[in-house]
């Protein structure tokens, strides 16, 4: 990835989102915001905390998310500022989105300026980011040292209390004398994201356990998955109403959903059996070659089948390898994977599409200026075939078929790989 590819990924998914399976599978990859690291802190999908935490239910979230101590003294639960001045945002892209290399739903929120920012011409000053409660700052990471980018680019955590920790992933220019350890109040600024704005965003509460069926399978990687909370819901009822008209979504919850595990059923998050869940199978690394759309990494062994993170009313069928590349698609009668269940006596062959989104009013769609509320159309064109069935242990046979058109006769090959949760 070039320095001005990644510039433009820093603004990220404003145009990946308009093409995205046209673009990791057809039209040549995009890597994701993480820089082509892998699964490393660069992109919010691997390991948050910085560092190698291996130790799953037994650890706690200052010892995944912070620096493995906290402040037992304080009391915060909430937020009682914003993390910047929202008016001045675009738009707000939800969790939950699964996106090229994102296989599984996103554990933060996308923060977007307008398109003219694009071009580093706003002046410094304008586009700071705030703490959004009193705190200490407890991680930094540096990725223009790390990842060699061209401009400032950080990963900035703040602990609140033992319970609620702030995790903001390629912020700009520290504030001066911002370091670890730093005491910060709220509403003090972290960083100028003037120069390439746009930023990653998410709430860890240590009282929130969000219910996937297999929790060990994040034990290797995404520990801090069980403990993502909606972070619109600790801003004050103010800034709250904020957030939500910025958010592409048109109902609540307006800043997404990520654990949509539903047990007998095809949807959620499902990864090879044997592959080590989350963390894949340990010799992965991230391998990205753009013209010939292929993207190896850790997601390889994933597979989500779950609501579009804006368009929850289509269903995404995302992809870990198709052809050794991340892809999302969607079926052209957009089977609900809930209607995909243990009790079938077959398998169901599901014909996969690539999709485009639509304006609510039918207009073309514009990627740099995305519509509130715009849904996901089917493409003409079947791509191949994905052959499910949920088995009474709860785990699922899968086959991948890229190619195959019609679904008459299909049936399971010795290429069928078993899924678990």
């Amino acid at each position: 990835m070039t320095f001005s590819d990644r510039t433009t990924q820093k603004f990220l998914f404003i145009a990946v989102i308009s093409s995205l399976v046209l673009l990791s599978c057809g039209g040549g990859y995009q890597a994701g915001d993480g820089g082509g690291t892998g699964g490393g802190t660069g992109d919010g999908t691997g390991d948050v905390s910085g560092g190698d935490v291996s130790a799953g239910g037994d650890s706690t979230l200052a010892q995944i998310v912070g620096s493995g101590q906290c402040d037992k003294s304080s009391t915060i639960s909430t937020y009682s500022a914003s993390i910047g001045d929202v008016s001045k945002m675009s738009h707000v892209y939800p969790l939950g989105g699964m996106l090229t290399s994102h296989i599984t739903p996103i554990d933060h929120i996308y923060v977007y300026y307008p398109q003219t920012s694009e071009d580093h011409s706003v002046a410094a000053g304008s586009y700071l980011v705030t703490s959004p409660a009193d705190g200490i700052i407890s991680n930094i990471e540096d990725f223009q040292q790390t990842n060699n980018y061209p401009y400032p680019d950080y990963r900035v955590v703040i602990e609140h209390s033992c319970n609620l920790y702030s995790v903001f992933i390629h912020i700009g220019v520290l504030s001066s004398g911002l370091e670890i350890g730093s005491k910060i109040k709220a509403g003090d600024t972290i960083a100028d994201d003037s120069y390439s704005p746009g930023y990653d965003f998410s709430t860890f509460d240590g009282t929130v356990n969000l219910q996937f069926l297999n929790p060990l399978s994040y034990s290797q990687a995404s520990s801090w998955i069980k403990y993502t909370a909606n972070p619109f819901d600790y801003f004050p009822a103010d800034i709250k109403a904020l957030w939500e008209a910025k958010s592409l979504r048109v109902s609540a919850p307006f800043d997404g959903k990520i654990d949509w595990d539903m047990e007998g059923t095809a949807q959620g998050n499902w990864f090879v059996q044997d592959t080590n869940g989350y963390r894949g199978k340990g010799d992965q690394s991230a391998n990205f070659d753009n013209h010939g759309k292929i993207a190896h990494g850790y997601w390889d062994t994933h597979l989500a089948i779950a609501p579009d993170a804006v368009d929850d009313k289509t269903f995404i069928y995302s992809i870990g390898d198709w052809e050794g590349c991340p892809c999302q698609f969607m079926t052209p009668d957009n089977v609900d994977p809930k209607t995909i269940t243990s009790s079938d006596t077959a398998p169901r062959v599901l014909q996969m599409v690539e999709f485009e989104n639509v304006n609510p009013d039918g207009s073309q769609w514009n990627p740099m200026k995305p519509t509130k509320g715009y849904t996901l159309k089917p493409g003409k064109s079947v791509v191949g075939l994905l052959v499910v069935q949920v088995m009474a242990d709860g785990s699922m046979k899968v086959e991948k078929m890229p190619g195959v058109i019609k679904t008459a006769g299909v049936v399971f090959t010795d290429k069928a790989v078993i899924y678990v949760r």
